[in-house]
């Protein structure tokens, strides 16, 4: 007997130690995570909201929010679920969406936390840079969380992302979405090796048309990483391929690429290198292959200047923001917003420019950083009665509220083609996508992967399931927001109903079939993808003879301070226009000091207010736990057998 207690005895023991090991030591902070890239659950846990506390020296915040445009660097201290990772640099980050911030009431900016800008050796479990996005001109916040999920679900290299909630200085700043940085880190997770070039296109020679031989007549295509041995690229040899006819499956992943065009073009996404703006991705050459990398998708869901949705218009002055500005050594731009010069796809076969407010307007109010309704725009994105140029406008000559909500609806996006699948543009103009499109086996493949979309992913069903959580998850927090930019009405319409985004993709998904089919045939015309007007534009320019024909390499930074396009000439040609900056001062300041909560409004599902540590513990410790108490549960009930059989 007195063996039999010990046997006994020692097996609860080990039992218990077993418990404790897994119930209590991960929440002590251990990590039990044995892998580089374990950030991809610790940071970015889908099913939660993680919470970014930032501890920064105050006059530093303040002068960051006052000079935000600046984009100026500042050292801080920021913890990430209960885990402090000190003397980390963070800056205001984007372009259009900064500079309109900047020239309204509102000073809920992106950021971007660079965890590895004083010690290269420094990372929060593996992750080196940290955007933080403000989710500006999506009311519904689930536009850029839903494409990438759809990305991830055909299988394409994506950002990692979840839903985050910051507070500064015990301040709380409010609900973003956290979104990982394309750079050595990613590209070593995803692609095996960050040996490889990685292109950012956004200027010249972003459409990808081949101009020469020599790498340095692209400088729109910004290099990345691996710098010193550009001249070991095969970028030129790719672009002579697609555009002359070569091998193309020699230099890039057509299968990837028909499928990353094949979700753009469902999705409706035309802040893209679909759109007239060509941009918004990454290439990345591996081993003389090229993929490509998804990117931006907060104007997804046709928020992009298609039926009268888009950012809206503006003063051109305010276009690039400052564009001339100097970046820290080793930063790059990821949220060059620049608005589409563009014109909607279907019923503008002649050229007639979008609906709304007047080019060079007076601006309203704009929305308030909290919710609170304009002065004299909609809140639902609706645009300006014509003849009312001062309505629906803020003081920066961009109106917030524009975009945000719009037409989810429009039949120009619901019905978007799938066929030419361009904006403000031609399918010549984009060689890469003409090179795939050109070929029947492509073209196939290409309307393949859309018919998977629209019967598995891009469905009512689907996306309902993706919103009704997101809702349950985040509601608390969109109400508890201090900055937001739209209402907790305008959130939960894209949730369900006559508005949302699931019956876009109820709609959109019985388009999208029916055009493969042949039983919808969206017309095209040269003129409806190839002429470019200004969004929501005054259409009254019309009778001027002012239509304004944009060329392809179009650079808005260029305007001058004092452009007015309603003087330009019938014959103008945007070519021969003055080069310089725009030299255009800030129209408004932002709020200095962090905003203050809501009284009564207590942080969302936080308690006292401190961050819960996360637990991160992976498959192979699960498999490996399971097998450990399998094996103590085994040996219990053979001593229990054992000793009946004593008996």
């Amino acid at each position: 007997m007195i063996k039999n207690r010990i046997v006994y005895t020692s097996m609860a023991i080990l039992l218990l130690l077993f418990g404790v090991m897994v119930a209590v030591l991960p929440n002590l902070g251990i990590e039990t995570k044995n892998t580089e890239y374990s950030y991809e659950t610790l940071v970015f846990n889908k099913s939660k909201v993680t919470t970014v506390d930032i501890e920064i020296p105050q006059e530093d915040w303040e002068d960051m929010l006052e000079n935000a445009a600046d984009e100026e660097l500042k050292q801080a201290n920021i913890t990430i679920n209960g885990k402090t990772i000190e003397n980390v640099a963070i800056r205001t980050k984007g372009n259009l969406t900064l500079r309109s911030v900047v020239n309204s009431d509102s000073d809920r900016y992106s950021l971007k936390v660079d965890f590895d800008y004083y010690d290269d050796t420094q990372s929060l479990y593996g992750l080196k840079k940290l955007n933080l996005n403000n989710n500006y001109s999506d009311s519904t916040l689930m536009r850029e969380y839903i494409s990438y999920e759809l990305m991830e679900k055909m299988g394409l290299p994506t950002p990692a992302h979840s839903y985050m909630y910051v507070t500064v200085n015990g301040e709380e700043r409010g609900l973003y979405l956290g979104v990982e940085a394309v750079d050595e880190t990613f590209l070593a997770n995803n692609y095996g090796s960050n040996d490889g070039f990685l292109f950012k296109p956004d200027g010249v020679g972003s459409d990808l048309k081949y101009i020469s031989d020599d790498i340095a007549d692209y400088t729109g295509i910004g290099l990345k990483t691996n710098e010193d041995n550009i001249e070991d690229s095969k970028l030129t040899d790719m672009l002579d391929a697609i555009n002359n006819g070569g091998d193309i499956e020699q230099y890039i992943d057509v299968d990837e690429m028909l499928r990353y065009f094949a979700v753009n073009t469902a999705l409706v996404n035309l802040d893209s290198y679909q759109g007239n703006m060509k941009h918004n991705y990454y290439l990345y050459e591996n081993n003389g292959v090229f993929s490509i990398i998804p990117w931006d998708y907060n104007m997804s869901f046709g928020g992009f200047n298609v039926g009268g949705g888009g950012m809206g218009g503006g003063n051109p002055n305010q276009m690039r923001g400052n564009t001339n500005k100097e970046l820290p050594e080793g930063e790059t731009d990821e949220n060059a917003d620049i608005p589409a010069v563009t014109q909607s796809q279907v019923g503008q076969a002649n050229g007639e420019q979008a609906q709304g407010g007047q080019l060079n307007g007076e601006q309203p109010q704009g929305g308030q950083p909290n919710g609170e309704q304009p002065q004299e725009g909609q809140l639902n994105g609706e645009q300006a009665q014509e003849g009312q140029p001062n309505a629906n406008r803020d003081k920066g000559g961009f109106n917030m509220l524009n975009g945000m909500s719009g037409d989810l609806m429009a039949d120009s996006a619901i019905n978007f083609s799938v066929s030419t699948p361009v904006s403000g543009t031609t399918l010549e103009e984009r060689p890469l996508l003409n090179a795939l499109l050109s070929n029947e086996t492509y073209r196939a493949k290409y309307e393949g992967y859309l018919e998977q979309l629209a019967t598995n992913y891009l469905t009512e069903d689907y996306i309902q399931s993706i919103t009704n959580n997101l809702a349950m998850l985040l509601t608390s927090y969109q109400e508890a927001d201090p900055t937001k930019f739209t209402t907790t009405e305008q959130f939960l319409e894209g949730v369900s109903g006559d508005n949302s985004l699931p019956e876009f993709a109820k709609q959109r998904s019985a388009s999208i079939l029916k055009q493969l089919s042949g039983e919808l045939v969206v017309e095209t015309s040269a003129t409806a993808q190839g002429n470019m007007a200004m969004p929501n534009g005054d259409t009254n320019n019309e009778a001027n003879g002012n239509q304004m024909q944009m060329p392809d390499d179009f650079d808005p930074s260029q305007l001058p301070e004092d452009f007015d396009p309603s003087q330009l000439p019938a014959d103008f040609d945007p070519s021969q226009m003055p080069e310089g900056g725009m030299g255009n001062e800030q129209g408004g300041k932002a709020n200095g000091g962090p905003m203050q909560r809501p009284d009564g409004m207590g942080f969302p599902n936080q308690g006292n207010g401190q961050a819960t540590q996360e637990t991160g513990i992976d498959k192979s410790t699960v498999l490996t736990a399971t097998a450990t108490f399998s094996f103590l549960v085994a040996a219990l009930l053979f001593v229990f057998r054992f000793n009946r059989r004593g008996r």
